[in-house]
């Protein structure tokens, strides 16, 4: 039995959040004859997830026209509490949005949390996780609203009605951003005291308990509520806009005696170029890194530059902090929110195992090759890619392996000429860069080598 549109209570499983929607669950029996459906549910769903994604509406359309959903406020909302893939962002908007048919989509959708037995604090935990609240202070009401209804219907005697779960689930969102935001200083965070003080006669009237007021301070200090968004949050076009729009980061200066330990710098993402620009000072023009070259990400403020600087993990200067490593240099940043540092470094993470795994494989295939068709193929590569573009391909690590390989005895002359110009092409030139170069330099540059070809 079930809701209209569904034979098994089972049949998307699930909660909110990444995975494969398509692994969900066995596909629930068509009860509907409006579209006869050309593709299996499982194939539906992918298409309707993707859909929901960029516009909600549609994604929830998708699956009615095809008969595998129901108008009824209930049947929805389990589609949304129980798919897989949905971006949480997207979700959080569509609840809260207004209108009669919204109103009881909303309703139905939070009933679906049991809140007996939990705390304020953990029921709170429990009905953000899969989704995020929107921006919007009229959709945050409504479903804030909806959620104190549900609460205290569950957990009789906690409070004395609604108004008081509603007035109090503000103003543990408010502790929670003043307790975790990197904005606000140590010395300015709203204290045990001035909590319990700015929560005074909500009850009716009346003061909640001293010791449950202690309690939600202390859980919320402890462990703090992710009511923004993270990678996991958001669909792949989602992904791709917020890295095309990019973020503002503080950089941190290397030079020792610079005026100011850092400045405002935007970074944003241009097809596979990292681009960041000062924003501090005017004309300065933007900078760019191939994404390839990023060699690690540095966690916290783990670089000489944060520590020249005097930032230390274990002070507020610390938080949401990390460095790119790139050519033996650092790229050194302080993400203004958490949310935007998690998404970051686990997106930078993500691109320094790409390029890993893509230089493993190029090796690998260089390798697996005969030597007349490697030959073959590099030269080609060396003739018509590397040498006309030289300033920015001689940094890629495709032509730092090519040329480990050996260059081919056919673009020998020119690449000497175009990497160490014409002057040092000959021996005597070439022994006299030797003889400059100190020991401690070649071994160095061979470690480097090495280590790329690991």
């Amino acid at each position: 039995g079930g809701p209209a549109g569904f034979v098994r209570a089972d049949a998307v499983a699930g909660s909110s959040g990444g995975g494969d929607p398509a692994s969900a669950a066995p596909a629930p029996v068509r009860t509907s004859s409006v579209v006869q459906p050309v593709a299996s549910y499982d194939q539906e769903l992918l298409v309707a997830v993707r859909k929901f994604n960029l516009k909600p509406r549609d994604g929830v359309q998708y699956l009615q026209l095809r008969g595998f959903l129901s108008a009824e406020p209930g049947d929805i909302a389990r589609f949304l509490h129980e798919t897989k893939g949905l971006s949480k962002r997207k979700l959080g908007d569509y609840l809260g949005e207004r209108g009669e048919r919204h109103a009881e989509l909303l309703s139905a959708y939070v009933r679906r949390f049991d809140f007996a037995g939990l705390s304020f604090v953990g029921a709170i935990r429990a009905f953000l996780s899969p989704f995020r609240l929107p921006g919007e202070a009229q959709k945050i009401d409504r479903i804030m609203c909806e959620f104190a209804s549900h609460f205290v219907s569950q957990t009789p005697g906690v409070f004395s009605s609604a108004d008081t779960a509603y007035v109090l689930g503000f103003s543990v969102i408010m502790l929670n951003t003043d307790a975790h935001s990197v904005q606000i200083k140590a010395k300015n965070r709203m204290s045990k005291a001035d909590f319990v003080r700015n929560n005074r006669g909500i009850d009716s009237g009346a003061d909640l308990p001293a010791e449950l007021l202690s309690a939600v301070y202390d859980d919320i200090q402890t462990d703090e509520i992710r009511t923004g968004m993270s990678h996991d949050d958001m669909g792949e076009a989602e992904l791709l806009e917020f890295f095309r729009q990019g973020s503002t980061f503080r950089k941190f200066n290397h030079a020792r005696l610079a005026a100011d330990r850092h400045h405002s710098c935007r970074l944003w993402v241009v097809a596979d170029e990292l681009r960041y620009q000062n924003l501090a000072a005017r004309g300065k023009k933007e900078k760019a890194i191939p994404l390839g070259l990023i060699e690690t990400v540095l966690l916290g403020p783990a670089s000489e530059v944060f520590r020249r600087n005097g930032v230390r993990a274990e002070s507020s200067d610390g938080a949401a902090c990390f460095s790119l490593v790139c050519g033996g240099r650092t790229l050194d940043l302080q993400a203004l929110t958490p949310e935007e540092y998690g998404i970051w470094t686990h997106y930078f993470q993500q691109v320094v195992e790409r390029t890993k795994l893509e230089q493993h494989a190029r090796r690998v295939a260089l390798r697996g090759q005969p030597r007349e068709a490697f030959v073959e193929s590099a030269t080609s590569v060396w003739w018509c890619e590397i040498l006309p573009n030289w300033e920015s391909a001689s940094l890629e690590p495709r032509t730092q392996l090519l040329w480990w390989e050996g260059a081919p005895s056919a673009v020998r002359a020119q690449l000497w000429r175009i990497a160490i110009g014409e002057a040092a092409a000959g021996r005597a030139g070439y022994e006299a860069a030797v003889a400059e170069t100190r020991p401690v330099d070649r071994v160095a540059a061979l470690d480097r080598i090495q280590s790329a070809l690991a």
